[in-house]
């Protein structure tokens, strides 16, 4: 073999490991949309949110203080740490837990994963970006995924799946916000350090919430769902997103945008297999047109900011 050939593997399996944490992330957290359903069977969204969010500020303390990186926020870090905290940690959790009490969790991961159907037009109107065409025309395809899968239950009236795909929406524009919000202030880096906060902002008003609507909860409820909160507390939560923040930063954003696409694929398949979901023609279709448009978000020119007219 040559040395050339020799490198050209190197490098091939030097880039390969780089993309394999992107890959066990994507893989950890489709299978948690099926495992919150699973955990919704003992205990209330709200109660099962702030377990999941309580748990992981333990463990990311933890781990953060035995690798010497546990710091308090600055101040310019503050406003954006409280927006993942609360936009999309704590509401996109909280409407997405709610929902999977209407939706199948596969379907539902297709919904809440569709950010692109709000972050195009934010950063249009609320950034002054303008998009390109291609972008336009990948929102718009977004746009016909989302309408293939929510058409049919609204055709049919069926007013409980209604409500469970609003508050699926709802979750993706808490998410939308939230990008918005940390490209506005693209200068400041939000690290792994900020995991602790995060996820103790989020755990604040879902255990409030919690204990209003639902009282105090049965500790029964949790001991016997406690492989389900293992899963999508310290692992989904504190250290797939600690990993998933180390290697965005490393990793082209377009590698990362289509990466994400298996989410809901890896959902659809769990969920198939352990609820029995059927995988129908309009979610396939719809699952398409998603994944198309975002990959054609992913690979488009990139925007610039509007400028005023001379």
């Amino acid at each position: 073999m040559s040395a050339h050939t020799t490198a050209a593997s190197a490098s091939l399996g030097a880039g390969i490991r780089k993309f394999l944490p992107l890959i066990g992330a994507v893989v950890v957290w489709g299978g948690n949309w099926p495992v919150m359903k699973y955990g919704l069977s003992h205990v209330s969204p709200l109660w099962f949110a702030t377990a999941r969010f309580g748990s992981a500020a333990l463990l990311s303390v933890v781990v953060l203080a035995v690798l010497g990186r546990l710091r308090f926020p600055t101040r310019q870090e503050w406003p954006l740490v409280l927006g993942v905290g609360l936009l999309q940690m704590a509401a996109f959790t909280a409407l997405a837990l709610w929902a999977l009490q209407y939706v199948a969790p596969g379907r539902a991961s297709v919904i809440a994963y569709a950010t692109a159907i709000w972050v195009i037009p934010l950063a249009s109107l609320v950034l002054g970006e303008r998009p390109s065409r291609m972008q336009w025309v990948a929102t718009g395809m977004s746009y016909a995924g989302i309408a293939v899968i929510v058409l049919p239950a609204v055709t049919r009236w069926e007013l409980h799946t209604v409500v469970g795909l609003a508050m699926l929406l709802g979750a993706s524009l808490a998410w939308a916000v939230n990008i918005i919000q940390l490209r506005a202030n693209r200068a400041i880096r939000l690290g792994a350090d900020m995991i602790p906060w995060q996820t103790a902002i989020a755990t604040v008003p879902l255990l409030l919430l919690a204990l209003l609507r639902d009282g105090v909860p049965n500790a029964d409820a949790f001991v016997a769902i406690w492989p389900a909160l293992v899963y999508t507390g310290p692992l989904a939560t504190a250290l797939t997103f600690i990993l998933v923040l180390n290697i965005t930063q490393t990793l082209p954003p377009a590698a990362t945008s289509i990466a994400m696409l298996g989410v809901p694929v890896i959902g659809l398949v769990i969920s198939a297999a352990a609820w029995h979901e059927r995988i129908s023609a309009d979610l396939s279709i719809g699952l398409a047109l998603i994944a198309l448009g975002v990959v054609t978000t992913a690979l488009a020119p990139r925007v610039s900011p509007s400028r005023p007219a001379a």
